[in-house]
């Protein structure tokens, strides 16, 4: 079962600080978007204060509502500016500052990482318009944000001179999710080997196991009362999604 999710889109970008800045040519790789889940860097760890080129980093193609496992084309530009070599940096996470989704590159970007789908770089310096698209996890995370980060240079082949301007774009779930398992119990949240599930007076249902990539990693049938072998799977967080009756709820568990 498909879930929508409305977006209350925040596209106005936000300047937090005029910087010095020289933006790698052939994309910056490593995590720079700004968000939690990047420990709240940008380029500010590298450069310093000084310029203002007038541009705006502006998010467009963000939906009104997305569908679970729906991949949307977004694209960022900087509009404006007054320069003419650019970059920037991107992701999605949920509201504990997890990856949330998958990025696909399209032009003058690229996976950042070295290849990783958690987030988007650009490919060159040469253009300040970028097109790329995301895929929505394939369950419930709650509310999603994207981070982003985006250089404007004034290619004087030095650290100094450049700005660099970053915003987010704010989503929540829409009233229309499917009702919740009242009488599903899981437990521990934090499981070594073990995740125990009891459906109380539920008879019977069905678990699936994603990761955070939206990955499913697990599909078991439910009885009353479970004991499930997680041994097997890498540590990290995991989403539990039980259907019942077609009514749907999921949980998060943490694998040691």
């Amino acid at each position: 079962m498909k879930k929508n999710y409305s977006f209350y889109s925040l596209l106005t970008a936000l300047p937090i600080a005029l910087l010095v800045l020289v933006g790698f040519t052939s994309g910056q790789g490593g995590n720079f978007s700004g968000s939690p889940g990047d420990s709240n860097a940008n380029c500010t760890s590298c450069h310093a204060p000084g310029a203002n080129h007038g541009g705006t980093p502006v998010l467009t193609g963000v939906p009104t509502s997305y569908t679970a496992g729906t991949t949307y084309n977004l694209t960022l530009a900087i509009n404006g500016s007054s320069v003419n070599k650019f970059g920037f940096n991107i992701t999605a996470e949920d509201q504990n500052g997890v990856k949330v989704g998958n990025w696909t590159a399209g032009t003058g970007s690229q996976l950042r990482n070295g290849g990783t789908t958690d987030g988007l770089t650009h490919s060159a310096t040469n253009s300040s318009t970028w097109t790329f698209s995301w895929r929505a996890p394939n369950m419930s995370v709650g509310p999603v944000t994207f981070y982003y980060a985006t250089i404007q240079a004034n290619n004087a082949s030095g650290n100094s001179g450049d700005q660099m301007v970053s915003g987010n774009s704010m989503q929540v779930l829409s009233n229309d999710i499917d009702l919740s398992i009242t009488s599903f119990n899981m437990y521990p949240t934090e499981a070594d080997d073990v995740l125990n599930i009891d459906l109380n007076q539920l008879e019977q249902g069905q678990l699936e196991i994603y990761n955070m990539n939206g990955s499913l990693i697990k599909q078991v049938n439910l009885i009353q009362e479970n004991q499930l072998d997680v041994s097997n799977l890498k540590s990290g967080i995991y989403l539990a999604n039980v259907t019942v009756n077609g009514a749907v709820t999921t949980e998060r568990f943490i694998k040691k």
